[in-house]
Order: C-alpha cells, then structure tokens, then sequence
C-alpha cells in the first residue's frame, strides 16, 4: 500500500520546530531560496529580470538590494504578499507551516495565540495566503489524451434548522424553505495529477468551467448526476451509480470525493 503523501518526508520541509530555531539570517536565506527558487536564492530583480543586483542593509538591519541595469531597489519581499512587512520574516514562515501543514486548517484566533500576533494581523495574513494559492490555479488545466481526470461535486452549508413542534416543520428540500447559503464545490481531479476546485450554485453551473479545465482526449469519470450528462458530447464518460457500486470496471469517482 503507498504511503500517504502527509507521512512522507515531502510533506516536513518546513516544520514549526525548524522555523523557530531559525536565526535572523537563516531566516532571511530560506525566503530566498523560496521566492527565487530558480536561482537558489540568488536576487532576481522585479523590474527587468536582472540577475546581479548590490546588496547592501539598511542602518535598522533590513537587507536591501539595488539592480545594477536598471538601478531599482528592492527587497526580499518586494512585489509579494508580504511587501511592506512589519513582522519577521520568521513569523511568515510560521504562518506558512501552520497554514500549510493543518490537514484541516486552523482558524486565524488560534494562529494568533501561537504566534504572539493580533487576531487581525492573522485574519488579512491567511486570506492573502488563500489568495495567493487561488492565483496559482488559474488557467491550471488537467488531462489530456489517454489520462483519466475525476469530477464530483459536494453542497456545503446553508442548514436550516428544524422547528420544534411537527407541525410547524417545513419540506427543507424545496427551494422556498431554504435558506439560500447552500452552496456547491466542484471538484476537477486528475488521477495521480491535479486537482481544481470551484464553488457553485449548483454542478450544472459549473459544466462551462469544467469544459475549460478538462483537456480533450480525457476519460472523465462522473456519478450518475443527471448534471453531467452535456460532457458525453465532449468526452469519453465513464459513469458509476453509487446506488449501485462505488466502482466497476475502472469507473469510480473515489479520488474526487476523496477531496472533500
């Protein structure tokens, strides 16, 4: 049996432990080697792409650097998320850890105790992270000829709470007994490849992005929804109804739903 990615020595390159026994300059050398990971931590220069900027500091210690083609100065975190920033860099690369390596995520109040850092600072720190891994996912596609790519979809949210008494409870199915937060993640995943989530009122509304996403010449696996009949005319579809089997023949949806 494979061993899961998170018991692999891929998912410890950066622990806690490690980020906090970092001295300033370890500190300053790891974002380096994260931002210009092309070079090995060798400046890059924003601007014009120039491979071989001075280096100099600041008199409050901030390491600096200037373009000798096009003379523009900047620093580590120039023209990130985290340009302009106030914390040390050793906080980042916590954040980044705890962000990153809680399976299921951890919420920005208790961020802020375990680093010593305002509940406000954490709540903008992790949606700028979110926003940064969204931006990686565009125009991302998946498949191609010959490989198989999953997709599913899962509601989330939206729960109305039941009356007390029997005869005040409404049929919490029907859309006027709703509350209107319910909403749908569709899940485009490519087996032992990519995965690409996106929200939806509903997985009809999503056969347009999916058509996007999904390279021709995929086999695409799918459930018996009714949503996912239109992909037939694109795509080799296999199906599999769950009231039936989770998987037959190759066909399942087992790597979607493991997503969710």
């Amino acid at each position: 049996m494979a061993q899961h990615f998170l018991l692999s020595a891929k998912a410890k390159t950066l622990t806690l432990a490690t980020v906090f026994r970092l001295t300033d300059t370890e500190a300053e050398a790891m974002f380096r080697k994260v931002r210009w990971a092309d070079t090995d931590g060798a400046a890059v220069c924003p601007e014009c792409s120039g491979l071989d900027p001075y280096e100099f500091r600041r008199a409050n210690g901030a390491l600096r650097f200037e373009c000798k083609a096009c003379r523009h100065e900047f620093s580590i975190t120039s023209g990130t998320l985290f340009a302009s920033h106030k914390l040390p860099l050793r906080t980042y690369l916590a954040a980044i850890a705890v962000f990153c390596n809680e399976v299921k995520g951890k919420s920005a109040l208790a961020i802020s105790r375990d680093l010593g850092v305002s509940y406000k600072a954490c709540f903008v720190l992790l949606h700028k992270l979110r926003e940064a891994m969204a931006e990686e996912l565009k125009g991302r596609t998946v498949g191609g000829d010959g490989k198989v790519a999953e997709i599913d979809g899962g509601y989330f949210g939206g729960y109305v709470k039941p009356a007390n008494y029997r005869e005040h409870r409404r049929d919490r199915r029907l859309w006027q007994n709703q509350s209107g937060k319910r909403e749908c993640v569709v899940i485009v995943r490519e087996r032992n490849g990519n995965s690409i989530p996106a929200v939806f009122r509903s997985e009809g509304q999503a056969l347009s992005w999916i058509k996007r996403r999904i390279q021709p010449g995929t086999i695409v696996n799918a459930d018996e929804g009714a949503a996912w009949d239109d992909l037939n005319k694109r795509y080799e579809m296999k199906r599999i109804n769950h009231q039936e089997a989770y998987s037959d023949d190759g066909a399942c949806t087992n790597w979607a739903e493991d997503f969710f």
